[in-house]
Order: C-alpha cells, then structure tokens, then sequence
C-alpha cells in the first residue's frame, strides 16, 4: 500500500486564463408588418415579399383587398386621411418620409399641390391612384375640333377629391431590412398572421454565465468569438437576469454579444455553435499542472525531483513558485524552475 509518487515536466506552453463559454448564433428578432384592417376581409390579393428578400423604404409590403400597403420612413404619426389644404405634425412626417424616398424636395407642414402629387405619384410607381386604391382605366373621349381639352392639374383653388390613406402607410424602422415572411395570395391577414415580417436587428451570439461567471461580465466588455476556423473580436451588449432552468435551457443569466466590426455579420449563421472567451491573458510561460500546485503556511511552491534523485532515494526539492495565471488544468509559474524540470503531482 506504499504511496507511488507521479511526476510531470515542466513545460514551456499557452496558459488561457480567460473564461471559456459554449454560445449559439441566434437571428436577429422578428417584427411583424401588421396593417388596419378596418372591417374589411383581408385577403391577400398580390405577395410582393419573399423571405430572404430585402425589404427598403419606399417598397410595396403586399396589396389586401385590392388596397396596397407601403413602408416608409418613420417617425410617421399618422392619424387622419389627409386632403389638400391640411395642416399639421403629421403633414411634415409625411412630408419627410416622400423626402427620403426622392419623391418630395421641401416640407412645409401643409399638404400643397407638390405634396399631393408626390404621393399620387409614389402610387402610381405600382400602378394605384389615392382615390380608389386601383388604377383606372384611362378613357378615350372624342373632342369637337373647336373645343379645348380640360387640365388635370392639381392647384389649390381647384380641390379634387382626393385623400392620402393613412392606414396604407407602415413604418419601417432602417433603411433596409430582411424579409422573415410574407403571407402568400389567398391567405387572410389576422394579428397572429401578419401580412410580413422583417428581422428589425442583426444576428447575435448568445451564451449562459454561471452566477459567479456573470459577476466578471460587463455591458461593453470586449470578448473573443471563435466562429469555425475564424476568430472574431465581439462586444457583450446585454447581461440578462438570472433564469432557472426550463424550456430545454441551462440556469443562469442569458448574455448577448454582437462583433465588433459590422463585416464579420456575415460568418453569423443561425444554430451555429461557437466558442466565447472573456477577458484575460493566454500567453507562453512556464507551466506546470494544476495538481502540482502546493500551499503551506510558508508560501506556494512545488516538489522538484530528477530520476536521479528518485534512484538515490533523495526527496524531492521544495521549490517556492508564483502562480501567474491558471487555465485548463494548468498554472504559469515563475520561481527557480527550468523547462523540462520534474514536479511532483501526486
């Protein structure tokens, strides 16, 4: 029953001492398009939208009922129909909205002529009027050879009966997003079935700290990811709340992280494992293992021993070391040891 003394060598090696944690990419949240449906049967007439298409400002989300449904720039506190000679906040939102669109160069916070006929003509782009949501044919009228033909022009001693639809204009929120969905002709359009929806965010890794492990997590903190072959730099921009265990998840608190640089969004595919380091160092340095590792009331240290001595029967030689840094079993260590060295471990 005589105790069998294990050595290890000394080596010259990575010590990681950066906590390591097992994450998921994860898209970017899904935001429906949703449309008033005013009492109407809302039935897709006409799917514009493809998922994995992109969806930009000024496009045509679908057409419900015969009536067509645009995005726009926001904010677009639209609350009325809006017919020539209205004034108001919501006038100039929507004035800003056909700006950034090209159909519009000025906002002045009264629907004018120019205000009308941009929006008329930001119909027209898909082949619908104002007034009836459907373009109308065009008629062929015989004219006397002495009569002149009437001006369709719009000014505003001459006010036609034409409204701007509010309820056919939705925000969206960026530039240009991605489509998720988009329900296909024939379907009706309820609150749990949008008409689309779009991913409003990028995509993400996401991972689960430990309580003590989340203690060393920071909104900001800069984080390593490895993502197949390529490791990319990320920042942690959220530290959930504890969670308990349920739906198939670990306990713990939920951390996001997105890169750093917008470039490497595209290496972030959906369901992908990936690997995130936290702060610290991994750098060369002399290493021993963990377990070789001793305290007394005199300080850290380690047993030093040569097949020499262990042939001589000589005991092994206290060498008093540093500990630097730990990580994955092992301790960088300064103090009187050579690579190679021999260090007790059990």
């Amino acid at each position: 029953m005589a105790d069998v003394p294990v050595y290890a060598k000394v080596e010259n090696r990575i010590v990681d001492d950066r906590l390591a944690f097992s994450g998921v990419i994860k898209s970017g949240p899904a935001v429906p398009i949703q449309i008033d449906l005013e009492g109407q049967e809302p039935i897709v007439v006409r799917q514009t939208l493809q998922a994995g298409e992109a969806l930009k400002w000024g496009d045509l989300a679908g057409v419900v009922s015969g009536k067509p449904y645009f995005v726009l720039p926001g904010p677009l506190p639209l609350y009325r129909d809006l017919s020539l000679g209205d004034e108001g906040d919501d006038v100039s939102a929507l004035q800003r909205a056909l700006m950034q669109v090209g159909y519009l160069s000025y906002e002045t916070g009264r629907m004018d002529s120019a205000t009308m006929e941009a929006a008329s003509s930001f119909f027209a782009s898909e082949g619908f009027t104002l007034s009836s949501g459907r373009k109308t044919a065009v008629k062929n009228h015989q004219v006397e050879p002495s009569a002149t033909p009437e001006s369709p022009a719009l000014d505003d001693s001459k006010t036609p009966e034409v409204t701007i639809p509010f309820r056919q204009l939705i925000v969206l929120p960026v530039a240009s997003t991605t489509v998720v969905s988009s329900l296909e002709v024939g379907q009706k359009v309820t609150a749990e079935s949008p008409l689309a929806s779009f991913q409003a965010e990028d995509n993400f890794v996401e991972f689960i700290a430990e309580v003590q492990q989340a203690g060393f997590l920071k909104t900001g903190q800069e984080v390593s990811v490895r993502v197949v072959e390529k490791l990319v730099t990320g920042r942690i921009t959220s530290v959930g709340p504890f969670t308990d265990v349920g739906n198939g998840q670990r306990a713990g608190h939920a951390v996001m992280v997105e890169p750093t640089n917008k470039a490497d969004l595209a290496l972030l595919t959906p369901n992908l494992s990936v690997t995130v380091a936290g702060q610290g160092t991994a750098e060369q340095a002399l290493a021993v293992p963990l377990s070789g590792i001793r305290q007394d009331a005199e300080g850290t240290y380690v047993l030093r021993s040569s097949p020499d001595d262990r042939a001589s029967k000589v005991s092994a030689t206290r060498v008093p070391v540093t500990v630097l840094r730990s990580g994955g079993g092992f301790a960088a260590v300064s103090g009187d040891l050579a690579q190679g060295d021999e260090v007790q471990i059990s």
